[in-house]
């Protein structure tokens, strides 16, 4: 017999039943392996003895999950007021609300120490070359010295004629559109406007033109699109690589890939306008560009720095000049005693300078209540324990586990704060001892050490300068129907427009 009729006479088609078992296995297999990697991260995972909700210590889809609905701020919050101040919210994540461990996540380390970097799950849609929200530790350090010198205070200085135009230029609009407060505006569009012609200029030295044109340029536009869909990465990266690319094709629009080449096209433009005239004032850009030139750093890193600084510097400030104008409608004992600083230290709007407005205690006790009640970055920005671990907490945690501080949660939890959903400056202030326990180096809005927000310093500028003109030009009127600050988040707060009426001020005598 020929050996290929033995080996037809061993092969026979399978039955039925035994396809149905060969199918069984197959779909069994898998659902076994992650029933038995549940019961490990359960019950023998390093991180097994934190308390937290069962499904996060089996999966990471459940935090996932979050990411995607844009409830991770919420979430959080609602879990450490159930389990305390250290949460497990994922097999290799924990979370933590107490102020000192700012310092050990985010703090600058000794010598010899590296700093616990950035866990890539928060920059998973960034790829490339390296910029500074992705960079490792030393290019990092390299382009925060670089940048320094446009955020420096003598800088600050230099810039505050053109800080104080398109602040000018924003109330000019003002007056214009709301008629006398007949007419309701959207001021958290306009605060967009303002925000982001600034750093337009301060980066590429010409501005967006929002202001003059009353709506967004396209570049701002893509932007906000960009911001759910980086949530969405966020989500996905915690998902099995097996199945990131079939999640990415079914949940991110098809237009991104046309909009992120127009927005490269659009930073190349900025770039080029910005390379062939040189600011007249400090800018962002100066060392930057100086470094390109001396092959320092490449085109592409140059131009995708130049991104970020637009993104942080005009959205976040934007944010929260809209939560704390909100606020102060909803909180009329706070408006009136602002508007009653405000007013008595200023005669015009001329004096309502960088230096003179420092003087309004009041004004900042507001603003640092509202960064804490509504804080522009409301996610966690995880760190990842380094190889030889890391004591967080007095706890030794190995490598590789994802550890953060939640900044929404930290700054609205009552084991930090009482009272924490009420709106009151005066927890800033010292005039009310009933707020001397409050834990307030538990809100930073900024983040904390070497990665924190290099721009701090120009964001109080602005937000004390325009909350201070808004309360010194008119008599505001909330106009918004429902809860406005009932929002998701999807790296940065969705928010819906902010309707306002804006009546010219009427002022006592003593004012």
């Amino acid at each position: 017999m020929a050996i290929s009729e033995v080996v037809a006479s061993t092969l026979h088609p399978l039955s039925f039943r035994e396809y149905t078992l060969l199918a069984l296995g197959l779909v069994s297999l898998p659902i076994l392996y992650y029933a038995c990697v549940a019961i490990y991260n359960i019950y023998f995972h390093p991180l097994s003895k934190y308390p937290g909700p069962l499904i996060a210590s089996a999966t990471p889809w459940w935090l996932a999950l979050c990411y995607a609905k844009g409830t991770t701020h919420t979430t959080l919050l609602e879990l450490h007021n159930k389990y305390g101040p250290v949460v497990r919210t994922s097999p290799d994540e924990l979370s933590y609300i107490n102020p000192p461990q700012w310092r050990e996540i985010y703090g600058h380390k000794p010598p010899g120490r590296p700093e616990l970097p950035k866990d890539k799950k928060y920059h998973f849609a960034i790829e490339g070359e390296p910029i500074i929200i992705n960079a490792d530790q030393h290019y990092h350090g390299y382009v925060r010295k670089l940048l320094a010198h446009g955020f420096s205070d003598k800088s600050l200085r230099e810039q505050e004629p053109v800080i104080q135009h398109y602040i000018s230029l924003l109330f000019q609009r003002l007056h214009e559109v709301s008629q006398g407060g007949e007419v309701a505006v959207d001021i958290q569009s306009w605060y967009n406007f303002l925000t982001f012609d600034l750093i337009g200029y301060l980066t590429f030295g010409e501005s967006f033109d929002c202001l003059a044109n009353s709506r967004l340029h396209q570049w701002i536009e893509i932007f906000f699109s960009f911001s759910r869909n980086m949530a969405y990465y966020q989500a996905i990266a915690r998902f099995p690589r097996i199945i990131q690319t079939p999640l990415k094709l079914c949940t991110i629009p098809a237009s991104i890939k046309s909009n992120v080449q127009t927005l490269q096209e659009l930073d190349n433009e900025k770039t080029n306008y910005r390379l062939e005239h040189e600011s007249p004032v400090p800018d962002f850009m100066d060392k930057l560009i100086e470094a390109h030139k001396t092959g320092k750093m490449s085109r592409g890193q140059l131009v995708g720095n130049a991104s970020v600084l637009i993104k942080a510097g005009s959205e976040t400030t934007a944010t929260l000049l809209s939560g704390l104008t909100y606020l102060l409608l909803k909180n009329p004992r706070v408006h009136e005693k602002l508007k009653s600083e405000v007013r008595g230290a200023f005669h015009s709007p001329d004096e309502i300078t960088i230096t003179r407005v420092n003087q309004c205690k009041y004004l900042l006790g507001c603003i640092e209540e509202a960064l804490r009640i509504y804080p522009p970055s409301p996610q966690p920005h995880q760190r990842v324990v380094p190889p030889g671990g890391a004591i967080v907490n007095g706890e030794h945690l190995p490598e590789g586990v994802a550890v953060s501080i939640p900044i929404f949660a930290a700054s609205r939890s009552p084991q930090n704060w009482l009272e924490p959903d009420s709106f009151i400056p005066e927890r800033w202030t010292g005039e009310d001892p009933q707020f001397n326990d409050d834990k307030r180096d538990a809100s930073q809005p900024f983040s904390f050490g070497p990665r924190n927000c290099i721009g701090r310093n120009l964001a109080y500028v602005e937000l004390k300068i325009i909350i201070a003109r808004l309360v010194w030009d008119f008599d505001i009127e909330n106009v918004t129907e429902g809860e406005w600050m009932d929002q998701k988040v999807y790296m940065v707060w969705e928010k819906s427009p902010l309707w306002i009426k804006l009546h010219p001020a009427q002022r006592s005598k003593r004012q």
